[in-house]
């Protein structure tokens, strides 16, 4: 009998076993999938680290921490070592299978000093920047996050190298290299902004971008047009919106008063994330009031730049009245709503696929330069206004990854954009109001390739097609009688059709850790048609087709550890657009006529660049460039059916072109420091200075800006309550003092054809040099909870930047809330 007793109970304890191991099996099994995430934190506080970068030995599998400080390491091989590097954090790197087989927790020392970051835009694909010859200006998480500028043209003047021109409160035109509007390329995730109507002189679009959910902003500067193509001769401005993440559900809220302005703004974004599929989405409301300038006015300058008088009804008559506060800005407020709808989906290890939905809308911005023009005693204008400005985009990217004989890493991005850009002007007790009213819709397809060849060596290459339909209307109607009839439209009222087609390859070799070498060609091809109904022309219809073959060559040299010599040799194309070739436009005593003989616009461009990294202290690097543009587009005097004057919009205006001159010349300097000083004390500062010749027709060339730069000192305080008996981190207290300042555009160093709105300036003597003192006080609470307060323009001064029609923000205090849950 006790064996049967022993039978059973030994049976019972296998099956015990059995399940116990099944259940062990079982264990590490989940636990095996849990550790493919990892987390990253600071070895100090113990916090989330974000924008950490993850990647293998030959950098073909790579990622990022979200702002949880958390990573998926999934793609990578079972035996790959993953290397983790941050500009603020000692590099280190573990085998995958001991962050699988372990807690899955990466704890980082803080350095001395910044360490080389990684860049996306140089080559479309992440690599260090250490290796890219190019100065890159990167703005991240941490920066974004801690600065208090309401757009997301505003934000690159934190950088200290961008210069950005305003016409009204609703603006925000970069410069970047003597280089502006569509001379410079904007892309938003991967897509092109530039379209056929991106003008020559200033543009606002950057502010149809939500700067609330940027996850990064990378500024190249210099000629891009290999990788780019078109548009980018003074550089590229890359906005990277914020990712959905997998296995995350959260709420974002932000909220921001600005007193300069009355401005405010409320920002939510939700995350909703399962293993394979994910959404993140954000709504902001912005509503900024009229801007109040600086009072502080040197005696010199006189009445220059304040707000006299507005237009008003009286007895429903236009009438110029008194504006009590001329420091008040008139018609400079507006509102605008940004929505942002990102789906991401991963099908495999090897497929992901990102659907953005992008929707920007306003209210009716005001022109504030033309608001405060004069016709003899009365205002020129009562009104003009931007229509509400419209942009929509939609695109699907998908990112492949797979070893085969063609690419290591693949992205292909199609995409749809829709644009609104209306403008709506009437004269001083004219009845008759002007619509031009413009659509236009912008197809794209890019698909680029990285292959590893061997170790060292990457080929990086492309295609990209590109499809524009631009629609223009105009009509005048009677505000008494509503009576409607036919006006001149902006664009060719028939119509215009643009297209280019492109293919590009890079070579990028790597024979030593002492030298990187990049060379590369791109070749495309663009056709351009648009139908005039306008009978003053001479011609109807005009038909552009060109071809550009562009190449560049560059060298990254490090003779000894700390030293870095960057040399570049690059071409760089522009295309003209329905704006430079179709336009008719009136602004100031001038009015712009089409040409149906304008050509492409080349540059060619030298560059050397060096850098010392003085571990524990400094990195101070510095570029010298010569740019020479071939067939530059600019504005001249011209004969329209053999005259010099035209008659529009009921006043006569000198007629003006865009045509290619024979010869333009940029020579330029920057330099850049920082510093990591003991105390947890932080210096940075920049220099840029350039000048521009048009040297056909023995002018200067427009859109130069004068020296500019920035100068800031910041400190980050650890606050504890270690005397408590509830020890414990209180989070991170960041003070900043910063200077942002200007010299003095000369009177004789502005272009004589508008580009540099001479009128906006002091006659005579031009755009006075100005200094800006500014603080900001970050606190990070905790993970959840972030404050912060700033002070711009300390002292009050009123200046206006280079080229701009409106007087800067004066004394402006900015509280902000950041809320994560």
């Amino acid at each position: 009998m006790w064996e049967s007793k022993f039978a059973y109970f030994l049976g019972k304890m296998v099956s015990r076993i059995r399940i116990f191991v099944l259940l062990l099996i079982s264990t590490i099994l989940v636990q095996s999938i849990d550790a493919q995430q990892v987390i990253v934190v600071d070895e100090g506080s113990g916090d989330a680290v974000d924008h950490v970068a993850l990647y293998n030995q030959d950098m073909s599998v790579s990622t990022l921490t979200d702002k949880f400080g958390k990573a998926d390491v999934g793609e990578f091989g079972t035996g790959d070592s993953i290397y983790f590097q941050h500009h603020s954090y000692e590099l280190t790197a573990f085998l995958k299978h001991e962050l699988v087989y372990g807690n899955g927790r990466v704890v980082l020392s803080k350095r001395n000093i910044m360490m080389e970051e990684f860049v996306i835009s140089a080559v479309k694909g992440i690599e260090k920047k250490g290796e890219t010859p190019y100065m890159i200006d990167i703005l991240g998480p941490e920066q974004l996050n801690t600065t208090s500028f309401q757009t997301s043209a505003d934000i690159l003047r934190s950088t200290g190298n961008v210069m950005v021109q305003k016409s009204q409160g609703g603006g925000g035109s970069p410069i970047l290299r003597g280089f502006e509007a569509n001379k410079i390329l904007l892309v938003v995730d991967g897509v092109r902004m530039n379209n056929a109507i991106y003008r020559s002189g200033h543009l606002q679009n950057a502010i149809t971008i939500d700067n609330n959910i940027l996850d990064r902003v990378e500024v190249l500067f210099g000629p891009s047009s290999i990788i780019y193509g078109s548009d980018a001769l003074g550089g590229v401005v890359h906005y990277y919106t914020r990712n959905p993440e997998y296995n995350q559900k959260n709420l974002g809220f932000y909220t921001q008063y600005s007193s300069a302005n009355q401005g405010k703004i409320v920002h939510a974004d939700f995350n909703i994330g399962g293993k394979k599929i994910a959404n993140m989405t954000s709504i902001t409301f912005s509503d900024f009031g009229n801007v109040r300038s600086g009072k502080n006015r040197p005696a010199t300058t006189g009445d220059w730049g304040l707000h006299m008088h507005g237009v008003g009804q009286v007895n429903g008559m236009d009438s110029t009245l008194a504006n009590p506060s001329p420091h008040i800005q008139l018609n400079s407020g507006y509102t605008q709503t940004d929505i942002v709808s990102k789906t991401r989906y991963t099908q495999s290890s090897n497929v992901d696929l990102i659907l953005n939905l992008q929707l920007s809308t306003s209210s009716a911005i005001d022109r504030f330069d033309q608001l405060n023009d004069y016709n003899g005693d009365n205002l020129k204008y009562a009104e003009w206004y931007y229509g509400p400005q419209n942009r929509f985009l939609a695109s699907l990217q998908g990112i492949f990854k797979n070893y085969n004989k063609f690419y290591t890493n693949a992205t292909s991005t199609l995409a749809f954009q829709k644009i609104r850009e209306d403008r709506i002007t009437r004269l001083f007790r004219v009845d008759d109001k002007l619509f031009q009213e413009e659509d236009v819709y912008v197809y794209s397809g890019n698909f680029d390739f990285t292959k590893v060849l061997n170790e060292g060596q990457r080929l990086y290459y492309g295609l990209e097609i590109t499809h524009n339909d631009v629609r223009s209307d105009a009509r005048y109607q009677n505000i008494r009688t509503g009576a409607v009839q036919n006006a001149l439209t902006r664009y060719p009222g028939g119509g215009s059709h643009t297209n280019t087609f492109a293919a590009y390859g890079n070579y990028k070799l790597i024979p030593s850790q002492k030298m990187v070498v990049n060379v590369g060609l791109r070749y495309q091809y663009g056709t351009l048609n648009s139908k005039f109904t306008d009978a003053n022309l001479p011609f109807d219809e005009i038909s552009i087709n060109n071809g550009a073959m562009t190449g560049s060559a560059s060298l990254v040299y490090k003779p000894s550890p700390g030293w870095q010599y960057n040399f570049i040799l690059a071409t760089g194309f522009r295309n003209p657009n329905v704006d430079d070739y179709g336009k008719v436009r009136a602004k100031g005593d001038y009015v712009t006529v089409p040409n149906q003989d304008l050509k492409s616009e080349y540059t060619y461009n030298t560059e050397f660049g060096i850098s010392k990294n003085i571990p524990g202290f400094a990195t101070i690097s510095g570029s010298v460039y010569f740019t020479y543009l071939a067939n530059a587009i600019v504005r001249t005097d011209h004969l329209l059916n053999d005259s010099d004057t035209l008659l529009y919009d009921g006043l006569y205006y000198k007629v003006i072109t865009n045509s290619n001159a024979s010869l333009a010349t940029i020579q330029g300097v920057s330099i850049n420091a920082y510093s990591d000083l003991p105390g947890n004390f932080a210096f940075m500062g920049t220099f840029n200075h350039l000048r521009g010749t048009d040297i056909t027709n023995n002018v200067p060339l427009g859109h130069i800006p004068p020296f500019f730069g920035k100068v800031s000192m910041s400190h980050v305080f650890k606050l504890s309550n270690s005397g408590s008996a509830n020890s414990g981190s209180l989070g991170d207290l960041t003070n900043e003092i910063f200077i942002h300042y200007s010299g003095r555009k000369y009177w004789s160093d502005m272009t004589p054809y508008g580009e540099d709105n001479e009128e906006e300036a002091i006659f005579g003597e031009g755009f006075p040099a100005w200094y800006t003192l500014n603080f900001r006080s970050h606190y990070r609470i905790n993970e959840q909870f972030e404050i912060q307060f700033s002070i711009e323009n300390i002292f009050d001064r009123f200046y206006k930047t280079f080229a701009s029609g409106i007087g800067a923000p004066g004394r402006n205090f900015i509280f902000s809330l950041r809320v994560s849950i």
